[in-house]
Formats: C-alpha cells, sequence, structure tokens
C-alpha cells in the first residue's frame, strides 16, 4: 500500500511546477489547481487499494527492498563525503608545504640577523654617544640601529603570523583527518547493516520462491503487478495531464532513436517477448547491483516508491504524454518533484521487487500505452 508520505510527495510536487530552470513552464491557473486538487483527493482514495493485500512475504519483501535503498543511498552519500575530505586533505597537505618552506627560509634568516644583533649589541648606545665626536656620524647610527631594530621587528611579526598560519593548517587537516576516521568507521557499519538486510532479502525471496509453487500461481500475480502499474500510471497521467512540461530543450518525441541508454548493461529481455506467460512491456538490461541508473530525458520524476512487482521504481514524466519507467532499482536517488535532465543519475541498478537477477527494468509509455524503448534509444 502506497504510504501516506507518498501521497504528500505527490501532491506537493505537482503544485511546484514552476522551475526556474525553465523559462518557457506554463504557469497553473487558479482553476487548474482546484481541478488538481480534486484529482489528488481522489487519487488519495485510490491509492489504498492500487497495491493489493500483500501477504507476509511480500510485505517483509517491500520492507527490505526499501531498507537496502535507504542505507545504499546513505552508503553513497558517505562515500561521496569520504572522497571530497581525502580531496581536501591532499589540498591542505599542499598548502602546508610552502608555508612550512617559507617558516624555515625566515627563521635562518631571523638566526642569522639575531646573531648579528646580538654582536653589534656588545657596544651600547650610550658608549656610541660618548665615544663619538661628529653629530651627524651619531645620527646616521642611531638611524642605522632603528632601522635594524623596525625590521626585525617586521620579519618577527611575519614569522609570527606564519607559524599561525601553519598552526590553522595542521588544524585543519588533523580534523579533516578525524572527519575521515569518523566517516570510515561509520561507512563500515552502515556496510554490515546492508549485509545483513540482504541476507534477510534472501531469505524473504525463498520463502516467495516455495509460495509460487506452481505456475498458474505465478502468472496470477504477474498478472496483478502489471494490472497495478497500469492502475498507476493511469491516475498519475489524470493528475498532471492539464500541465505542461515547459522547456528550451529538444521535444522528447523528437529524439526517437537518439535517447542515450538508461545503463550500460547487457540487454536480456526485449519489449514484446514473453516472460513467464506474460507479455514483457519494456527491456531488462542485466547490470551489477550499484551501477548509475541515468534519465533518458529532461523532464519531472512523479513517482519514486516501492511498487510490488517493479521494486524500487522511478517514473519520469516529459510531457506531450511521455513518460519514462525505471524498475527493479536498488536505490533510488531522486524524490517525487524534483527536475532532471538526460544524463542525470536517478537512481542504482539493483533486484528489487523479487527480479531473480540484478539489472534495469525499462519502459516508455506514451498517453499510457506501451512503445518499444529500443525503437527510442540511439544504436550502441
Amino acid at each position: 500500500m502506497l504510504t501516506k508520505r507518498l501521497i504528500l510527495c505527490v501532491f506537493a510536487g505537482l503544485l511546484s511546477l514552476t522551475p526556474p530552470l525553465f523559462a518557457a513552464q506554463e504557469k497553473a491557473t487558479a482553476a487548474e489547481i482546484a481541478s488538481l486538487k480534486k484529482t489528488i483527493a481522489k487519487l488519495s482514495k485510490n491509492l489504498s487499494t492500487l497495491q493489493g493485500k500483500r501477504s507476509s512475504a511480500q510485505q517483509a519483501l517491500r520492507r527490505t527492498d526499501q531498507s537496502i535503498g535507504e542505507l545504499t543511498r546513505e552508503v553513497l552519500r558517505l562515500n561521496s563525503q569520504l572522497q571530497s575530505a581525502e580531496a581536501r586533505l591532499k589540498t591542505l597537505e599542499q598548502e602546508k608545504k610552502p608555508l612550512l618552506a617559507s617558516l624555515q627560509k625566515q627563521a635562518v634568516g631571523l638566526e642569522r640577523q639575531l646573531r648579528q644583533q646580538y654582536k653589534t649589541g656588545q657596544q651600547p648606545r650610550l658608549q656610541l654617544l660618548l665615544t663619538q665626536r661628529d653629530p651627524e656620524q651619531i645620527s646616521r647610527m642611531l638611524h642605522y640601529y632603528d632601522r635594524i631594530n623596525q625590521t626585525l621587528t617586521q620579519r618577527l611579526e611575519s614569522f609570527r603570523v606564519g607559524l599561525v598560519r601553519l598552526e590553522d593548517a595542521e588544524k585543519a587537516i588533523r580534523a579533516t583527518q578525524q572527519g575521515i576516521f569518523d566517516r570510515r568507521d561509520l561507512l563500515k557499519a552502515r556496510s554490515a547493516d546492508l549485509e545483513t538486510v540482504r541476507q534477510e532479502r534472501r531469505v524473504v525471496l525463498s520463502q516467495l520462491d516455495k509460495k509460487f509453487s506452481s505456475d498458474s500461481q505465478k502468472l496470477k500475480t504477474l498478472k496483478g503487478n502489471q494490472q497495478r502499474l497500469e492502475k498507476l500510471l493511469a491516475q498519475i497521467r489524470a493528475s498532471i495531464e492539464k500541465i505542461a512540461i515547459g522547456s528550451d530543450e529538444r521535444a522528447f518525441r523528437e529524439l526517437k532513436g537518439r535517447l542515450p541508454w538508461p545503463a550500460k548493461g547487457k540487454l536480456v529481455q526485449r519489449f514484446g517477448n514473453t516472460r513467464d506467460g506474460i507479455r514483457y512491456e519494456g527491456i531488462l538490461l542485466a547490470d551489477n547491483s550499484g551501477q548509475p541508473v541515468r534519465a533518458v530525458h529532461h523532464g519531472r520524476v512523479v513517482f519514486s516508491d516501492w511498487l510490488r512487482g517493479y521494486g524500487l521504481l522511478i517514473i519520469v514524466d516529459h510531457g506531450a504524454g511521455y513518460m519514462s519507467l525505471y524498475g527493479h532499482n536498488e536505490s533510488l536517488l531522486s524524490d517525487v518533484g524534483e527536475w532532471v535532465s538526460a544524463g542525470d543519475q536517478l537512481a542504482t541498478v539493483g533486484s528489487s521487487g523479487g527480479n531473480g537477477v540484478s539489472g534495469l527494468y525499462f519502459a516508455v509509455r506514451y498517453k499510457g500505452n506501451s512503445v518499444d524503448p529500443l525503437k527510442w534509444l540511439a544504436r550502441r
């Protein structure tokens, strides 16, 4: 059952459709917004029955899939923070080198000047005044001593400032190093949690396999999954059909046969093939878990959650009736309402939803109808 959180996310995302990046974006009128609110209210009532009654095994599958998704997202975030911290540490250490070299050079010069000052200082100014008879000579010598003292004072101050900068740099390095250690520990803990949940998921999948002891049971379940997706897409279309997606970019329909692939995996299931007695309405790209899943064109995320049979699923609306679907993900990196461009990472490849192999389910819909994604993707 889709959560109230998802309903609110869909509602909030659909009411904030005026992104600054798209100058041509049409503003919804007050009447359109009022109509949209009614549509969302109706959608909210229907969502509770959309996914149907789930067995305890299906509930456990959803729970473990979502836990894996959240943990994977956190692991990715921690890895990114760790890489940034390590890059920062490298920069700080590079900045420290010239500071240290400059201070070492200054220290040698100061030592030399202080030794000279000490030797010269054996003859006090009073003795100089008593032994010299020429007032001009006395004036020159006093001015000389003042200049030496002034230069020494300036060099000492410069050295002090340099020491402070070096100390600050070393403090920053130590803090960054500690941050790296902390993130590594947290990353290790989260990775262990992730492996634990994955083990739980394997147990759940084993239970589901036992439940689907007959082909008829499996076929019934797959048909139910397909029907739930159709209902979801219909309700999403009804909610957003009055809101245009304006953009300076080329329209989706103009790029047929030239769209980038959403993942780098191997094509193992084609559109229209029969799989377990069900016509496949997308393609399946086998790929390693954790690999990036990218948007094929600009648009707005209108669904980002778990759907029975498709696991962690993202749906992007491209306007003019076109949508792209990305299923069986390991983690979802884009939220409802976000604008994305071609090449932006939406998710990571996985096997959520009970898929037997790690890979991406990708589909294209036009006004609710399935179309062959291979006709839209560039040849490779």
